[in-house]
């Protein structure tokens, strides 16, 4: 996607008047091309001016696909910038879309004299554009620095479908925020700057003066979006790929008793070794956290019982994370009780357990009613472990570092070794912040992607990652 966009910045050719965009309407036509526009063609895609669909004068421009595609069309407009100080600039569209399968998008990059800067999209400020839609006009905010040169904007088409576009404009906003906006953006920045573990790596001078420009003219929480994927991007540039906002509606999901959550699964392999897998699981839900982390120890209880098994492997390798506690708890019969790991910030570790007592076990606030314990704790126990093993995910693997008789087989993690903490918003929605990294039993810090004790080749004839965990149980 860059290269492509690129190689159109480079063919626009001579830029139109400072922040205009011309024949932004599409009704200045030669050879049956949008003057003013670039369009490159790519195979299996077709491009048209169209003076049938339009949202206003005679014509549009409209994309078209039929067949599925890797790649996606493009096109674009080059815009000069020139300002001696920081301004918010909005790039407006009217798009309007029939069975679009996968994405319809306006897009920006900002360059200096030389290069690219910065970047911007729909999807980035929290827009998705697919389905069947009538006309609507869609926006990107940004600021543009004193150091930008100019603009290249246009719009985007991937997947099937058709995406018409209509009226750009480019405009600078300077009026102030509206109090619910400008309310809950000092709300989010506040709790970055207090709880984020990489706030002190941020720049919070430029950031504060570039939060101040991007929100003028909004006005309800929902129009926040930009400035908060803002404020994370700064997160992610200072080396924090966790933290992430969560809508409105996926906050009351989370907290509700899960419906569609994946189960564990479970069965026996050959050789007399006990199977587990464990997929994440998205929900702080009492009963569902109870449920999720019953239904693996009942797995591990039924094979236990009715099979004389040899060793166990315990597949976290689709596990996505979400909420750890039911994961450790369910997977408690295999783990000792007391300290598992530890969460980390400067010199403070909190640690984290499995504990239990009569029939029952816990951990954080999952607890299991009825705990089982397996019959052979010497019995080896290999975690398979793979590049989809994320967040939570991760925190169960290293709840087994340090353990007597455990391997790590498979690919490194994902990498995502931070613990998220919920900060639920005014708005309804939620921060969920990096707050701390991790530490296992023995103290050994655990930033970035952890890596396999046995690092296995995968194999697309068989599964190479069971394959070495079965071999190393079974040797004697």
């Amino acid at each position: 996607m860059k290269y492509l966009i690129i190689t159109l910045f480079t063919a626009a050719g001579a830029a139109p008047a400072f922040c205009q965009v011309e024949n932004g309407g599409f009704e200045t036509v030669e050879k049956n091309q949008p003057v003013g526009w670039f369009v490159q063609s790519q195979p299996g895609f077709t491009n048209a001016v169209d003076s049938t669909v339009y949202y206003s004068g005679t014509r549009s421009f409209s994309i078209s696909s039929e067949a599925e595609k890797k790649t996606f069309q493009s096109f674009s407009q080059t815009v000069p910038v020139a300002t001696d100080r920081l301004k918010k600039i909005t790039i407006s569209a009217l798009l309007k879309t029939n069975q679009v399968s996968s994405n319809a998008s306006i897009w920006c990059q900002v360059w200096n004299d030389t290069k690219q800067i910065d970047f911007f999209n729909l999807a980035m400020q929290g827009q998705t554009v697919s389905g069947t839609n009538d006309w609507k006009e869609y926006a990107i905010s940004f600021a543009v620095r004193p150091e930008a040169k100019k603009l290249v904007l246009g719009g985007l088409l991937s997947g099937t479908g058709t995406t018409w576009f209509d009226d750009f404009s480019v405009k600078e906003v300077s009026a102030a925020a509206g109090k619910p906006a400008a309310d809950l953006i000092k709300e989010v920045r506040g709790l970055i700057q207090q709880n984020a573990l990489y706030s002190d790596s941020l720049n919070w001078k430029q950031i504060d003066e570039t939060v101040e420009v991007i929100s003028r003219g909004l006005q309800t929480t929902e129009d926040t979006k930009p400035v908060i994927n803002y404020l994370l991007a700064q997160l992610r540039k200072a080396g924090d790929h966790h933290s992430f906002h969560m809508s409105v509606t996926a906050s009351k999901s989370y907290t509700r008793p899960a419906a569609k959550l994946e189960d564990a699964s479970g069965r026996l392999l050959p050789g007399n070794i006990g199977y587990i897998s464990v997929p994440g699981f998205g929900s702080t839900n009492d009963s569902a956290m109870t449920v999720f982390a019953q239904n693996i120890q009942n797995l591990v209880k039924k094979l236990d019982t009715e099979n004389p098994v040899s060793g166990w492997i315990i597949d976290l390798r689709k596990n996505t994370g979400g909420n750890m506690y039911p994961m450790i708890a369910g997977l408690g019969p295999f783990l000792n009780r007391g300290t598992l790991g530890y969460f980390v910030r400067g010199r403070n570790k909190k640690p984290w357990f499995f504990s239990g007592g009569g029939n029952k076990a816990w951990s954080g606030g999952a607890v299991v009613p009825e705990a089982y314990t397996i019959k052979e704790r010497k019995n080896k126990i290999a975690l398979l472990i793979g590049p989809m093993t994320a967040s939570s995910g991760e925190f169960t693997t290293i709840s087994f570092i340090g353990q007597a008789h455990t391997k790590l087989f498979g690919q490194p993690t994902a990498g995502y070794t931070t613990a998220n903490s919920m900060f639920p918003l005014s708005d309804g929605s939620s921060l969920a912040l990096a707050t701390t990294y991790a530490a296992d039993r023995k103290k050994n810090t655990h930033i970035g992607r952890i890596m396999p004790d046995v690092l296995v080749t995968p194999s697309k004839d068989k599964d190479a990652d069971v394959e070495a965990a079965a071999n190393w149980i079974l040797e004697k």
